[in-house]
């Protein structure tokens, strides 16, 4: 970018106080990816930034960009849903907090990934509107993980590229070996010594490479029995925070609701 005044969608990802009045935000913008900002005055603000700098809202931003700073300067936000369904529900919210955070560790400044933008506010939508919260997530890491670049192999061996397609393809019977480490399935003999596998069955890996595929308006169509969504949650946890370095702050926060039976 040059320097100069910007317009384009963002969803807030999020913020922090900063001084007396000010706020450090994050965005995942429309026409430019992650943006990281200053508003002046936003927490002062009783007309200009009020209700429109929030976790999770969509916004027309206006921001002004200079070499000489890392942050953009935020000149105005003009909101375009605030989602107040999503935000009323501590257990939706807290999964709509996920997606974001999820956004934020896989993206960097600089970067635009093809989609992840439209993917992001569909999946917001799709929670507002009531999609199974837990189902909805993992849709939503399985689509992102493929803008991204992070897509786990599933249908062939990682490290020999073997079809695993067969029903004793890496494991007994329909069983199959997955690998964080390495990104994806591994067969038999490959597997040979490896650490840290997860086994899954043949049901499992294919119903994530549909989930794949599929256009995110049609995922709702897909009803995984409870042993592939648990195998599929499991497997997905596992990757992504070996791909993250760590267990991401919301999901944590969703486990203590679990645990506290909320």
């Amino acid at each position: 970018m040059k320097r100069g005044l910007y317009e384009t969608g963002a969803v807030v990802l999020g913020s922090l106080d900063y001084g007396e009045s000010d706020r450090i935000l994050t965005f995942y913008t429309e026409g430019y990816g992650k943006i990281k900002g200053i508003a002046r005055g936003a927490r002062r603000s009783r007309k200009r930034f009020v209700g429109k700098l929030e976790p999770a809202a969509i916004i027309r931003l206006v921001f002004h960009y200079s070499e000489k700073s890392e942050l953009v300067r935020v000149e105005s936000a003009g909101l375009l849903r605030g989602f107040p369904n999503l935000r009323a529900d501590i257990d939706v919210f807290s999964e709509a907090c996920y997606l974001l955070e999820l956004v934020d560790v896989l993206t960097r400044p600089g970067q635009n990934p093809r989609g992840v933008y439209a993917l992001l506010a569909d999946f917001l939508a799709m929670l507002e509107g009531g999609a199974p919260a837990g189902l909805n997530s993992r849709f939503f890491e399985i689509k992102l993980l493929s803008l991204v670049g992070y897509m786990p192999r599933l249908g062939v061996c990682v490290a020999c590229a073997d079809d695993m397609g067969g029903g004793d393809g890496g494991g007994e019977g329909n069983k199959i070996l997955f690998s964080p480490e390495k990104g994806g399935v591994l067969c038999a003999p490959c597997a040979a010594g490896c650490a840290g596998l997860l086994t899954m069955t043949q049901g499992t890996a294919r119903f994530l490479e549909t989930a794949e595929r599929m256009d995110a308006s049609r995922l709702s169509r897909l009803r995984p029995g409870e042993h592939f969504a648990r195998e599929a949650g499991e497997l997905l946890d596992r990757f992504i925070k070996f791909q993250t370095g760590r267990e991401l702050k919301t999901r944590k926060f969703i486990s203590r609701l679990k645990n506290a039976g909320y």
